[in-house]
This record gives structure tokens, C-alpha cells and sequence, in this order.
């Protein structure tokens, strides 16, 4: 038994040995702290772990809860002590405090992650707490007749942010400091955002949608004479010469032309002037936009044919690939190379094959344009 003489313990050093964990806030139980932790086997687990990461997450039963993790340190000197009271047999004496020097702590685990970034799924807590849910029992949510979720029922949607928190402990950036920039680049700057704010987002339109989208007149949103306006203006050229354009076809172009731009900025310059659908014969080609390909029969021209390798030859693809080669698109459509694509899609126009192109030519025999609207043209390729 320890003894506490003026605030100090005196006692037999043990010889069993125990480790802490300084919990980064006030659990309300014991319990509910190592489930917090993973329960006794994981923590178990951690112990005998190389990494010697405790993994700490304060929602135990929300599989969205942001793990913070744990770091195993020594420490000097630190004992464990079982403090308790011992009460005399005379009433009117105080009890007196006895300390029990059970173990001597060589380790602790310190949580420095930013344990207070947390992304809580937006369920009311009280109503939590009555439906008691079990997170790993939740069931697909029903739409309504107008596709959007009864708020009155307390149904939430319970989705993962695509991208959170991939730091675990604050770091410190250094920023550039911006570049001096040229009167005409700020002016094709102020001009980009004045467009932002009335672009229209890029969505996939649904096939069967009503109308489409009209034509916009971007020329009153971009300054003339702008590298914006010259990359702008090519664009819509591309489109005055066919309606319809694969997007590969149109990266090509402009790379002929000496034109490079980011997947975001070829999306935005795309968007002013083109939409795409997401689904049916033209999936995912740009269409300009007031043109209504369903109600123009001539539109057969352009639709999309896919192009797959068969399974024993796309060992082919996989040594292309490798080998980092990459044809032009313009030989991929005249079959003048073998595809670097397992999957690849293509456009009847596009294709440089006389049978196909007399084929394709041919007056339909089809009076609708539906999901499924092709013209029954088989191609037999011989590689």
C-alpha cells in the first residue's frame, strides 16, 4: 500500500508495466472510449503493430466518421497510481487517502491530428437518437414522383465527400506570389469571370428530354481580339463544318492548330457553344448547341459506333501502352493502326472505309430517332 505524506507518494516501484492513451476529449464512459478506439482487439492489435498507430474515431457507428490516429511515445518516469480513501473507525475522523503504485508507463499514444475536422452526416440527433439507426442496415432512399427526397420523413442522402481532409496533421504552405500580369491578360481575366457567372453548368442531358439546349451568344461575354476569343471562335468554326464531333477529333484539331488547353478550360470553351447526351446513339459526342439531332434524319451520319478488342488480342494494347505510344486519331479512324484502347469509340463519319461510307449514305429506312436508333450497318474488320 502507497502512502501520501504532503502530497506525495511513497511506495514499492512494481515491476508490471502498462501504457496510456491521452484521449483527445471527454468520452462518457470507459466503455464508450475503447469502442471509440476499435474495442480491446484492435487495440490489442495496434500494440503488436509495426506502425504503432492507435486509430481513433469518436462516431464508432457512423462508417463516415474521419479516423484520427494515435502515435506511440515514450515517456519518462510516469507511474500509474490507484488512488482510494480508507475510512477510519472513529466517525468523526477524516478518511484518509491511500495510493496503490499499480504500474510503471515506459509509453503513451498522443493524437496531434486535427481530431475537430470531422464531416458529420446532416441527420437531425435527435431523430438519430429515436430511430436508433444502424448504419450498416441503411436502405436505399425513394424518390418521389419529382426525384428528390422527402425532407419532411427526416430522409437524408448519406454521401461521402469525394475528397476530405487527405492531411492528417496541419502542414504549412508556401504560396507563390502572383505573377505581374499584362493589361491584356487582366482584361481577358475580368472577361473569363464575367462568362463564369452566366455559364451554364456542364451536365449529360437525357436523351429523352424535351428540348434542347438553345444556342448562346457567347460573342457578347468574351472581348474580341481575346486569346479567348480566337480559341472560341475556331472552336465554333469546327462546329459550323459538321454538327456532331467526337471529343478526341476535336483535341486533335486543335492541337494541329497549335492550341493546348487543360481538361477544365477545353470543358468551359465546349460548354458555351456545344451540350452532350448521356445516353443513346450519340453518347457523349458534342453536339452544337440548337441542333436537335432527333428530329434530323441526317443525323445518322454522325452517330457513335463502339470498337472493342477481342479478348485474345488485347495483349496488342497492353504492349502499346507500355511502350507509351499513342496514334493520331485520324489512323485510328482509317484502321491504319492497331487500337492502344481496349474500349474505343467511334463516329461513322470519321471512318475512312468506302463500303462504310457508301453504307451510311444510304436513305434510312427508320422515321424516329430512339435510344437505340442505328441504321443496322455491320462492320467486319480484319486486323
Amino acid at each position: 500500500m502507497g502512502v501520501i505524506e504532503n502530497g506525495t507518494v511513497s511506495g514499492e516501484l512494481p515491476s508490471n508495466e502498462a501504457f496510456a492513451v491521452h484521449y483527445p476529449g471527454y468520452p462518457s464512459s470507459t466503455s464508450r472510449a475503447v469502442d471509440s478506439l476499435g474495442g480491446a482487439q484492435a487495440i490489442l492489435k495496434a500494440r503488436t503493430s509495426p506502425s504503432n498507430k492507435l486509430e481513433l474515431r469518436f462516431r464508432p457507428d457512423d462508417p463516415y466518421s474521419h479516423p484520427t490516429f494515435g502515435e506511440l511515445r515514450p515517456c519518462n518516469n510516469n507511474f500509474l497510481l490507484k488512488i482510494s480513501k480508507t475510512q477510519s473507525i472513529e466517525r468523526n475522523s477524516d478518511a484518509e487517502l491511500a495510493a496503490d503504485i499499480v504500474a510503471l508507463v515506459p509509453q503513451a499514444y498522443h493524437f496531434e491530428g486535427m481530431v475537430d475536422y470531422q464531416h458529420v452526416v446532416a441527420v437531425h440527433a435527435d431523430a438519430a437518437r429515436r430511430k436508433k439507426r444502424n448504419w450498416a442496415e441503411v436502405e436505399e432512399p425513394h424518390f418521389d414522383k419529382g426525384g428528390l427526397m422527402d425532407v419532411d420523413h427526416e430522409d437524408v442522402m448519406i454521401l461521402l465527400p469525394p475528397l476530405f481532409s487527405p492531411k492528417d496533421v496541419p502542414e504549412n504552405i508556401v504560396l507563390r506570389p502572383p505573377p505581374t500580369l499584362s493589361s491584356k491578360t487582366k482584361q481577358d481575366e475580368f472577361a473569363e469571370q464575367c462568362w463564369k457567372m452566366d455559364m451554364e453548368p456542364v451536365l449529360a442531358i437525357d436523351f429523352n428530354i424535351k428540348d434542347i439546349l438553345p444556342k448562346v451568344n457567347w460573342e457578347e461575354y468574351v472581348t474580341q481580339g481575346s486569346n479567348q476569343w480566337e480559341w472560341q471562335m475556331f472552336l465554333t468554326n469546327l462546329f459550323d463544318e459538321r454538327p456532331i464531333w467526337p471529343k478526341e477529333s476535336l483535341n486533335e484539331r486543335l492541337l494541329d492548330k497549335g492550341l493546348s488547353f487543360t481538361i477544365e478550360m477545353f470543358r468551359r470553351h465546349l460548354s458555351r457553344i456545344a451540350y452532350y447526351f448521356s445516353s443513346g446513339p450519340f453518347l457523349r459526342f458534342w453536339i452544337r448547341k440548337g441542333y436537335d439531332p432527333r428530329k434530323d434524319p441526317g443525323s445518322c451520319l454522325y452517330q457513335r459506333i463502339d470498337f472493342r478488342v477481342p479478348q485474345p488480342l488485347r495483349s496488342y494494347c497492353d504492349s502499346i501502352t507500355d511502350k507509351g505510344l499513342k496514334h493520331r486519331w485520324e489512323d485510328v479512324c482509317a484502321f491504319r493502326v492497331f487500337p492502344y484502347k481496349l474500349h474505343t469509340s467511334l463516329q461513322f463519319f470519321e471512318l475512312a472505309d468506302d463500303y462504310i461510307q457508301q453504307e451510311i449514305r444510304k436513305p434510312s429506312t427508320q422515321t424516329t430517332c430512339t435510344v437505340s436508333f442505328m441504321k443496322g450497318l455491320i462492320l467486319w474488320l480484319q486486323l
